[in-house]
């Protein structure tokens, strides 16, 4: 028993779901992929908690790590997925690919140990997620994994960014060549580079987090991050041309309310390039302290009409702001928090729930879910399940409440797929 209290399994579900009529499907395939997963079984503990558990694996923010993030990408034949290993003196950095012709899986493990919380490596830390990203100009694998602001780390002051790379056609390699020779070591002989080939911000490079990858219809593969703080960070990205990389460019502004903000705020959401172009939703955290907010507010939405981001963005009815952003009125497209009734001070939650996306023929669809926690309101207690749309042509958005609720959208085409948990 004590042999498996930190394990999880992770499954591949190929080939996704067989539609047979409307409201069946049925599981066409499934690939398991471990069952070592890592997971933190121990008790939640604040962050200024230092002992190390000797009953389980304790954590700060949340429980699960894997699989989580942007942690699964598909190139062509292949499935590439990142998971990190249990138990919990174990902790490596893995990548499985599978391949769907051939049903091999092959699976590299890096030196790389996830470092835990602010370098406490027995304190669970689940924003520091595995990102996977192919560039399809020439099919090199990029890896991004455990960071949160490390520059702050006295102990990674040489390991602040855990950046990995292969060579150029390792995405496609056979399934006997994928291995982890196939990556370009670094000069500690960790496979980690303390820097991406192209960029010399080495201050910005220290303080990023949440990393994503995504690509382009030229085939550009393009990393996001967040620099900053929950209450005064912005979007960053960067692109990678298939030689080096380009960046970092900003969405955004921190100390937004030095400019023609009247406050400092922060994102959560992402940066996607959907329907030709690179788009950007998210919910802000604004950094006042009476409002009825507890954390996040709002739904934002912004797009650019140059494949590299660099200019031409403009709000969802088309009108051109400059980047980088400060005032984020500007890209403002509901608010969600005032579909319930109560003003009292950080009563209004909404957090979970919150994702976005485009279809095919340029429908904008939102989602969230806001609970007003006060207790005298006329809506005390309850949960609105917020979906917000502008369907292709329209001049404004439409929101409902009507809606069973979802925790990620997915766009196919035209139509729109929830995924989520009941009970």
């Amino acid at each position: 028993m004590t042999k498996t209290i930190f394990k999880a399994l992770i499954f591949f579900y190929i080939g996704f779901f067989s539609l047979h009529s409307i409201g069946q499907v049925t599981l066409e395939s499934e690939v398991k992929i471990t069952d070592v997963a890592m997971y933190f079984n121990g008790n939640k503990v604040p962050i200024s908690h230092t002992a190390n558990s000797t009953t389980g694996y304790d954590y700060v923010y949340g429980r699960s790590l894997t699989p989580h993030g942007d942690c699964i990408k598909v190139y062509g034949k292949y499935v590439f997925l990142t998971w990190y290993r249990g138990g919990k003196s174990d902790r490596h950095v893995m990548l499985t690919r599978y391949n769907t012709e051939t049903g091999t899986l092959k699976t590299i493990e890096f030196p790389h140990q996830h470092t835990g919380y602010n370098g406490k490596w027995w304190i669970g830390e689940t924003h520091n997620t595995i990102s996977v990203g192919i560039c399809p100009k020439n099919e090199t694998i990029h890896m991004l994994y455990d960071m949160h602001r490390n520059g702050n780390v006295p102990e990674f002051s040489n390991d602040y960014l855990r950046y990995s790379y292969t060579v150029a056609g390792a995405a496609t390699v056979s399934d006997q060549e994928f291995t982890i020779d196939k990556f370009v070591q670094s000069p500690n002989g960790n496979y980690k580079h303390l820097s991406f080939p192209g960029i010399n911000d080495d201050n910005t490079t220290k303080l990023l987090t949440y990393p994503d990858f995504f690509t382009n219809d030229e085939g550009d593969l393009f990393m996001k991050n967040r620099f900053g703080y929950s209450e005064n960070g912005k979007f960053i990205f960067a692109k990678y041309n298939g030689t080096s990389w380009v960046g970092y460019t900003d969405f955004n502004r921190t100390q937004a309310s030095s400019y023609d903000s009247p406050y400092n705020w922060g994102l959560y959401g992402d940066i996607k390039f959907l329907n030709g172009k690179i788009r950007v939703g998210f919910q802000q955290r604004a950094n006042l302290k009476n409002d009825k907010y507890q954390y996040q507010n709002g739904f934002y939405y912004a797009y650019s009409d140059d494949s590299s981001g660099l200019t031409q963005w403009k709000n969802h009815a088309g009108t051109e702001f400059s980047r980088p952003l400060s005032n984020s009125d500007l890209i403002k497209i509901s608010e969600p928090g005032d579909l319930v009734a109560t003003t009292e001070k950080d009563k209004v939650y909404m957090v979970s729930g919150f994702d976005w996306t485009v279809t095919d023929n340029n429908d904008i669809h939102f989602i969230g879910r806001v609970k007003d926690n006060s207790t005298t309101s006329s809506t005390a207690g309850q949960t609105k399940q917020v979906h917000t749309y502008k369907p292709a042509g329209a001049t404004s958005f439409i929101t409902t409440t009507d809606f069973s609720g979802a925790e990620t959208l997915y766009a196919s085409g035209n139509y729109i797929y929830i995924v989520g948990l009941t009970s």
